[in-house]
């Protein structure tokens, strides 16, 4: 059949039908179809399975790949007189970037999708190859778009809390419109994240995909502490790889071979021990071994990861936030920036410790409040695990550690004396369990509250010295930033009054004040293995939570993605 004849027909259809709702599913035409092009695309869509497609199964996206063809009158979006169109190639041509930008270019079948292009085997007018290959690509357009956009797993299924429901587009009309602009590379390319530090991480996988091609790793076999100024064989191997990895400006002519751990090797293996989130003393140890050998095509890995997180973040990161990257332990903040990788605070921060029940949860919510000399409200479950069986054995324990047990948290509430029955109501949660104000407070002396489901909040501490640690998972789930006094700076900087005096003043106070914000904050408690700067420095962490093997698990078994 000519191609003429199947859009006269489709156009007849619309117009005799209405393209009311279908026999087999809503949406499709009432009566069944000769064996045409429209008919094709009608029966892939009621099946919801693509017989050609690395993933056919259409569940994802069938309910609005079935608006699209109503809305175009079960017609081919792709081709014109017998041919793809000039925007289906280009459609082609953007999925086939997909790698580069943290994406999998294999599960939009760009392989396949540009076979077809190239030589069209509907020559004759076979209406099934053109509506298969029609499908295909708008199965493909579809999910790429939405997969640029949101990323391909909703984080409500991992655990996160945090929303792409408000990110969502209506995705029929965006490929329909992609399908007819002059520009439709621009319209995808102006979905990814506008975001510094995806932008950096995008350059970043590019150039470690590479590496990991170009730079098989040696194997190093450095003895349990090889430090600066000891030789060893494998010294002219490790000072090539630290070159390719950028962390040795230059290997220096008549060094190359060399087997002298030489003080500008030291400074490099301290660059890299930096950006792997250790400390950066120059001696090999274990840790440091352990990442050097980590295979590039895990770095590669950890980078794409980093991008799909990323996707799930709001287009309004900008300006005014704060966000905690839980695995780099650290507080990142803006006051009038272009978005998450633009920063003019930044602080060491301990997070919850790697156990059940003491992560810091994923989130994001607004600060509103801060309170100078606070009350520690301790959580029902530390109460019961950790602090009721130490006041059972010893009711002065209560004393000793400025506790006590009240009926609420209000300022004011009456305080109990520790008999059997109060414990019993404490135990029950009838009562509660808090830490008067003080140097001692586990809150430290000042709380920056973001009012949220989980009761975490940003908060100073009276143990210092674990902010020298390397690693800072130590906390039952809220933040400790490590200078509370610069903080409350940042946070207060549009309240006028609150010069560093009166803060530091608030902080050594007898009783609790509470300071309103003039403008909420909002704050997001992140998890990235990978963050990259501007100047193309990439680092990576430990996966403390493990949330990057359940990540990568999900994303291995492929379409369709939970929603």
């Amino acid at each position: 059949m000519r191609i003429s004849t199947v859009f006269a027909l489709g156009g007849l259809l619309r117009l005799a039908l209405g393209i009311s709702l279908l026999v087999g599913g809503p949406g499709f035409a009432q009566e069944p179809l000769a064996d045409t092009v429209s008919a094709r695309i009608q029966s892939l869509l009621r099946e919801g399975r693509h017989p050609r497609l690395r993933w056919g199964n259409l569940a994802d996206y069938q309910t609005a790949l079935i608006e699209l063809y109503r809305q175009n009158a079960w017609l081919p979006l792709w081709i014109r007189d017998g041919k793809p169109t000039a925007q289906a190639e280009a459609v082609i041509a953007s999925l086939a970037e997909a790698d580069d930008k943290g994406l999998v270019a294999a599960d939009y079948d760009v392989e396949l999708l540009r076979q077809w292009s190239t030589a069209p085997p509907w020559a004759a007018g076979d209406g099934r190859e053109m509506a298969e290959f029609d499908v295909a690509l708008s199965v493909a357009a579809m999910r790429y778009t939405a997969n640029l956009y949101w990323g391909r797993i909703n984080p409500r299924t991992v655990g996160f809390g945090l929303s792409i429901e408000p990110k969502r587009v209506d995705l029929p009309n965006l490929v329909q419109k992609i399908a007819q602009s002059d520009r439709p590379k621009a319209l995808i390319d102006g979905l990814e994240p506008k975001l510094p530090l995806y932008l950096a991480l995008k350059s970043a996988l590019v150039r470690y995909r590479a590496l990991a091609k170009e730079t098989p790793l040696p194997p190093l076999a450095f003895p349990a502490k090889f430090s600066p100024g000891e030789r060893h064989r494998d010294i002219p191997a490790l000072r090539r790889l630290l070159f390719a990895l950028g962390d040795l400006p230059e290997i220096t002519p008549g060094l190359g071979d060399s087997e002298l751990y030489d003080p500008a090797l030291a400074e490099a293996v301290k660059s890299f021990q930096q950006r792997h989130g250790l400390g950066a003393d120059g001696v090999i140890g274990k840790g440091t071994l352990a990442r050097l050998t980590t295979p590039l095509t895990e770095r590669v890995e950890q980078i794409q990861l980093g991008l799909e997180r990323l996707r799930w973040l709001p287009d309004s990161i900008r300006g005014l936030y704060l966000i905690v990257n839980i695995p780099s332990f650290q507080l990142y903040g803006s006051r009038d920036g272009d978005g998450f990788g633009h920063y003019d605070i930044q602080m060491n921060v301990i997070v919850g410790e790697a156990v059940d029940g003491r992560h810091t949860p994923v989130f994001h919510a607004d600060m509103t409040y801060v309170i100078f000399h606070p009350y520690w409200n301790v959580p029902h479950k530390i109460t019961v695990k950790e602090f009721l069986p130490a006041i059972r054995r010893d009711p002065a324990y209560l004393a000793r550690h400025n506790l006590e047990i009240v009926p609420n948290f209000a300022p004011n509430a009456p305080v109990y004396t520790p008999t059997d029955e109060t414990l019993a109501m404490l135990a029950s949660g009838v009562l509660k369990l808090r830490q008067k104000p003080g140097p001692r407070n586990a809150l430290g002396l000042v709380k920056f509250a973001f009012p949220n489901n989980n009761n975490v909040y940003l908060h100073s501490t009276p143990s210092k010295g674990l902010f020298q640690r390397t690693r800072r998972d130590f906390s039952h789930g809220c933040i400790r930033v490590q200078d509370p006094v610069r903080l409350a700076e940042w946070v207060l900087a549009e309240q006028g009054e609150w010069t560093r005096e009166r803060i530091m003043a608030a902080m050594a106070g007898q009783n609790p004040r509470t300071v309103t914000l003039k403008r909420p904050i909002p704050v997001y408690i992140f998890y990235s293995t990978v963050l990259a700067d501007r100047s193309g420095r990439v680092s990576f962490y430990e996966d403390i939570y493990g949330h990057d093997r359940l990540l990568r698990t999900l994303l291995a078994k492929g379409f369709p993605y939970p929603t």
